[in-house]
Order: C-alpha cells, then sequence, then structure tokens
C-alpha cells in the first residue's frame, strides 16, 4: 500500500486499481513489493525512536515543569508529540524514507531499484538526507496530533464509559490511536506530496514541489495518495497504540 500512495503522489494515476495495474505491467506482482527492505527497517526501528523519544520528553516536562502535563494535557501532548516527530525523522526516517521513495518511484518503470549503499556511493552520506526538511516537518506534525488525538479521544472514551484510562479496554486505545492516525494524514498529506517529489528528485524544494503539483494537478493533486495513505496509517497507528498501551501495562504490573 505504500508503493501505491509513493505512486500516486508522484505520478497522474487516478486510484490505487490504476496503480497497482502500471505497477504489474512493469515489474511484475514483485513491484508492490518495491522498497521493501527501507521500508522493513524503517517502521520496525521508528516506532521504537518515536515512543522512547515521546515518554523521555513527557518524562522531562514532569521532572522540571511538575504538575503542568496534567493541568494542559493536549498542548504537551502536542509540544511532546513535535519533539519525538523531529527525532525520529532526523534519526532515522529521513535517510529510509529517502531510499524507500527512490525504489517505490522506478516501480513501475524498467530498472534496478537503489539500495542505500549504491546512493551514497554516488552522492555521499548527504544524499540520504534528501528532503530531510520536509520529513522532519510531516513527521513531527503527524506524530504531534496523533499523540493529541490518542490522548483527547482515550480520556474522553473512558470518562463516558466510567473506565480507569489506565486500564482502558484494547478496543479504545485501538480506535484512539487509528484515529488519530487518519486524521495526521488528511492534515499533513500536501507535504507529504512534497516530501516524496524532493526524495524521487522530481523537484528541489517544498515551495516547488507544491506549485508543480498544483500546476499540474489543481489543488486536488496535494490530496494524491491519500485513498491509500488513510486506511493504511489508521491500521498501523490503531495497532501501535494498541500494542504500547499493553506492553506499559505489562511493564507496570511486573
Amino acid at each position: 500500500m505504500d508503493t501505491l500512495s509513493t505512486q500516486m503522489q508522484l505520478k497522474r494515476f487516478s486510484s490505487p486499481i490504476a496503480t497497482a495495474e502500471a505497477i504489474i505491467a512493469a515489474k511484475g506482482v514483485a513491484g508492490l513489493y518495491a522498497g521493501f527492505v527501507p521500508f522493513l527497517i524503517q517502521s520496525s526501528a521508528k516506532s521504537s525512536v518515536r515512543f522512547f523519544s515521546f515518554e523521555m520528553l513527557v518524562n522531562a516536562v514532569d521532572y522540571w515543569l511538575p504538575g503542568q502535563r496534567k493541568a494542559n494535557p493536549g498542548f504537551w501532548a502536542l509540544s511532546c508529540g513535535l519533539g519525538a516527530g523531529a527525532v525520529e525523522a532526523l534519526a532515522l526516517t529521513a535517510p529510509t524514507d529517502r531510499v524507500k521513495v527512490l525504489s517505490q518511484a522506478m516501480s513501475a518503470q524498467k530498472g534496478v531499484p537503489i539500495s542505500a549503499l549504491e546512493l551514497v556511493r554516488q552522492q555521499g552520506l548527504g544524499g540520504l538526507y534528501t528532503g530531510a526538511l520536509a520529513t522532519a516537518l510531516r513527521q513531527s506534525s503527524s506524530v504531534a496530533v496523533r499523540f493529541f488525538c490518542f490522548g483527547s479521544i482515550k480520556a474522553g472514551a473512558c470518562e463516558a464509559l466510567g473506565h480507569d484510562e489506565k486500564h482502558a479496554p484494547a478496543w479504545v486505545s485501538f480506535l484512539a490511536g487509528g484515529t488519530g492516525g487518519a486524521v495526521s494524514v488528511c492534515l499533513n498529506n500536501p507535504i507529504d506530496v512534497a516530501k516524496s517529489k524532493i526524495q524521487a528528485g522530481v523537484s528541489p524544494g517544498i515551495i516547488s514541489a507544491v506549485r508543480e503539483t498544483v500546476r499540474e494537478r489543481g489543488l486536488i493533486g496535494l490530496t494524491s495518495g491519500l485513498s491509500v495513505r488513510v486506511p493504511r496509517l489508521f491500521l498501523s497507528q490503531a495497532i501501535q497504540f494498541t500494542l504500547v498501551d499493553q506492553f506499559k501495562r505489562l511493564l507496570q504490573n511486573c
């Protein structure tokens, strides 16, 4: 699904089905898995970096500003989420996204997907950080929105149903995490479109990427890939937040 969303952002495919058909025609079914290795490395590692960074920032706020986070939970969820997203983007997401997007950009074309080693050989380490600013903007904003939505929805659901937040049912965490993921995608899809174009070498910067997209496809072009990204991010974030919640509960009971 990630390959489909990238292709829809870079090209003019009108739907996930048309995108999948173009990829299969060029590379076969294996083309749907272009960029899978960097995506797997990225997905398995960036969540740990994100949640670890968020907890570290939360603990720092509680230590230096006791009581403030409970008084303004929404503000601090956004602030700590912004910080955690920036750390995640610069430490891991930017370089792995660069390789992933380049591989996915070639999935509907003839040619061999590029590897991180080959990219470094051609462009140096700096080549891995092409589009780093756009990645940091996307990641920090999306992580902030996800933690904000998760905390707010979970707190509201627990209050309405009479549950203790620390012992909320798994389905509450699943719904809150998934909703946060879906909302974050809808809010920052334009910057994600720009990021994909920059990392694929199609545009030199964020502003030019946005202008080019609007000129070619109108404002609707900034929503490219949403039909794929929304369900993907809903499920991924729902699963991640639910698992983190369950693991935290188990560790606290040990």
